[in-house]
């Protein structure tokens, strides 16, 4: 069978994507829409899979199915799975308890290429939590494992059926099909029926961004922008100038992206088809010569062929040095960073992964079948080490024997920090009854002397409300915690907007069933407001609400508005403001508390930390808009927690927060006594 030509531009363009993956990993402001960079692979991959299958159609009249997934794990396995057991390792040294459990799960679960669904039911790829997760840029590589498990039949039995043309026009079609799909999921949203058979988390799984995002029904069509690629002959252009002009426009498609993109704009799952029209227009119009110094360079080259690699393994010596540090990136420590993962990449390559995909090594397996015992063995391991961790919790014996008996005092060592939110047991909506919330249609007539109402920042008071307002003074308290800005006329970009609708329905026709109680409104406020959208009036269109005082107010005046419509000038209402936070990068206290013993010179010698800038803006604003209204009282979480901008994280064997934002039961508890005479009022 005659080889097929070798595109050298390519591997070039596999340096630029992976270049851009990384700088927005490295939080390098610049590039805040570098992710679209795994798009351009997703292209590139595409076109490449497609060439090999339609190549070896036309050359010999059928397709190696064997061969061709030989060959996809032999270049694809071995660099992954080293990268399973470096993560194992470090994470076994460095990580908490609940963290060294995510990750042998998540390792287990990379091993069989699901680790897009693992990801999918826990926190959104772009939040806070996902920023000590070694292994969740895998999720990429299990979409094209499972691309590469559909596609291969999909091309071959099209060929064998129609012909060319007519195969291009279904590819064409489910191209479109794909596209129109990720179209309509963010316009109309998807249904709670479709999402719970995608994720099994109750809490998480109504985020339609992390279901556009780690989904391949979402990511087909860009494969598929490189798939058709492959029926257009590459085009010869002779003007070097106009080459260049298109090569121009490819390269700004992409660059362009990369600066403006950013993960809360709306359709954003769509908008990515721009950077795949870029590198389509870079895959399919030959270099010019006045680009020769990008396209034929050496550097780029030798990246981009080890691409594969720098992207495993760049991630993980991210996390693994954030982790150990627990603050923000200065630039000094991005380069070294850049540097440290480009060359251990590079070594990994030519010494590891080279030599065993060609069969050179004096540990490779020459024979297909001891190739995949091995394999077999691997993730059989990672199965056992995964079962073994969660069932004795972490492996407690990696802590020092204070930090042990501290979780024991507690009550809880497996998930420290989860099971410890204030709001642990009552998520939803209901009345807090029994150390759980009682669901609104079990007792729709039920009155209520308290509402608290909004996002998991108004559930992690759910356990001192239980404790102090429900047990002591037998007060009936309906909560609501739900992951969005419940307010007239707002639209949140993450969500399905009729759920959220038909969701604020309800709770406002409770809340009228019940005139006298008092109202008391609860959010992460500006997390909620950078990704919620509200009508521009001068333009009657929907546009985000931006992350400033403008936005804060238009915030504020909805919350009037819905006060209004409840019928506020009769009733109590309470605004808590943003409580304090530990900063998005840094590692929560609970976790520093928890660190293994082989790295005990890092645990925090003070419990103490500064309050941050976010949360005295929002709380500022709020107490100077509020404080016209006679029947509308503000408070300042942080007066509780805070003094002279300084909070307190632990006081003796009372940690107040589960994480860097949200508060413990002891703190929920220890909130709600301070607050407890000012509601009885």
């Amino acid at each position: 069978m005659k080889k097929l030509q070798y595109l050298e531009h390519l591997d070039s363009l596999r340096a630029l994507a992976v270049i851009l993956v990384i700088f927005f990993h490295l939080d390098i402001t610049v590039f805040k829409g570098g992710f679209i960079g795994v798009d351009v692979f997703f292209v590139i991959s595409g076109f490449l899979i497609t060439r090999i299958i339609k190549h070896e159609y036309e050359t010999t009249n059928n397709f190696d199915f064997k061969k061709f997934y030989v060959r996809r794990a032999r270049r694809l396995i071995p660099s992954l799975f080293l990268v399973l057991i470096l993560t194992f390792i470090f994470s076994f040294l460095i990580f908490s308890p609940s963290d060294f459990i995510n990750s042998t799960k998540s390792i287990f679960m990379g091993s069989i290429a699901l680790n897009n669904f693992y990801f999918l039911n826990q926190s959104g790829y772009f939040e806070t939590a996902s920023h000590f997760k070694p292994l969740l840029h895998t999720w990429s590589l299990a979409i094209e494992e499972q691309f590469y498990l559909i596609w291969p039949a999909t091309i071959y039995f099209l060929f064998k059926i129609f012909s060319t043309k007519k195969a291009v026009i279904f590819v064409a079609l489910i191209f479109l099909l794909s596209l129109f799909i990720t179209i309509y999921t963010s316009t109309v949203g998807v249904s709670t029926s479709i999402l719970n058979v995608f994720s099994t988390n109750n809490e998480l799984y109504p985020d339609l961004s992390s279901f556009q995002f780690f989904l391949l029904p979402f990511r087909i069509f860009e494969f598929l922008v490189g798939a058709l690629l492959v029926f257009l002959p590459l085009v010869r252009i002779k003007s070097e100038i106009f080459k260049l002009s298109l090569n121009i426009l490819g390269i700004l498609l992409i660059v362009l992206s990369a600066l403006f993109f950013e993960k809360s704009h709306v359709y954003l799952s769509s908008l990515n088809l721009i950077p795949c029209l870029g590198i389509g227009l870079l895959i399919i119009i030959p270099p010019s010569k006045f680009l020769s110094f990008f396209f034929n360079n050496k550097y780029a080259i030798s990246i981009g062929k080890a691409s594969y690699t720098w992207y495993l393994i760049h991630w993980p010596v991210i996390v693994f040095y954030k982790y150990l540090i627990t603050s923000e990136l200065g630039v000094l420590e991005q380069v070294s960073l850049l540097i440290l993962s480009l060359m251990i990449s590079l070594l990994i390559y030519k010494y590891y992964e080279t030599p065993l995909r060609h069969n050179v090594s004096k540990i490779s397996f020459k024979a297909n079948s001891s190739f995949a015992n091995l394999i077999l063995i691997f993730i059989v391991f990672f199965f056992l080490i995964k079962t073994d961790v969660n069932v004795n919790d972490g492996w407690l014996w990696r802590l020092e024997k204070k930090n042990i008996d501290l979780i024991e005092s507690i009550g809880d060592t497996k998930n420290f920090h989860q099971n410890n939110w204030g709001g642990v047991g009552y998520s939803g909506s209901g009345w807090i009854e029994n150390n759980v919330l009682t669901n609104v249609d079990a007792n729709p007539t039920k009155k209520t002397d308290m509402f608290w109402f909004g996002d998991s920042h108004t559930g992690h008071f759910s356990y001192g409300l239980d404790s102090v307002m429900v047990k002591k003074h037998n007060k009936k308290i309906h909560m609501t915690n739900f992951s969005a800005l419940l307010l007239p006329e707002v639209r949140p970009t993450h969500l399905d907007f009729n759920r959220v609708k038909n969701k604020l329905s309800n709770e406002i026709k409770l809340l009228k069933e019940n005139p006298k109680a008092t109202f008391v409104l609860s959010h992460l406020w500006r997390g909620q407001m950078i990704r919620s959208e509200t009508v521009n009036e001068e333009t009657n269109e929907y546009e985000l609400i931006s992350d400033d005082i403008p936005g804060l107010k238009i915030v504020a005046d909805k919350i009037v508005n819905m006060i209004d419509i409840i019928g506020g000038n009769n009733r109590k209402v309470f605004i808590m403001g943003q409580g304090p936070s530990s900063g998005t990068n840094s590692l929560n206290y609970i976790e520093k508390l928890m660190r293994p013993k082989y790295f005990s010179m890092l645990s925090p010698t003070t419990s103490i930390f500064e309050k941050d800038e976010n949360s005295i803006k929002v709380n500022e604003f709020f107490e100077d808009y509020f404080s016209k209204y006679d029947n509308i009282n503000f408070i300042d979480p942080s007066t509780v927690l805070c003094e002279n901008n300084l909070c307190l994280s632990q006081e003796g064997n009372e940690i107040y927060f589960s994480d860097s934002t949200h508060l413990s039961k002891d703190g929920s508890l220890h909130v709600i006594q301070y607050l407890e005479n000012m509601f009885l009022k």
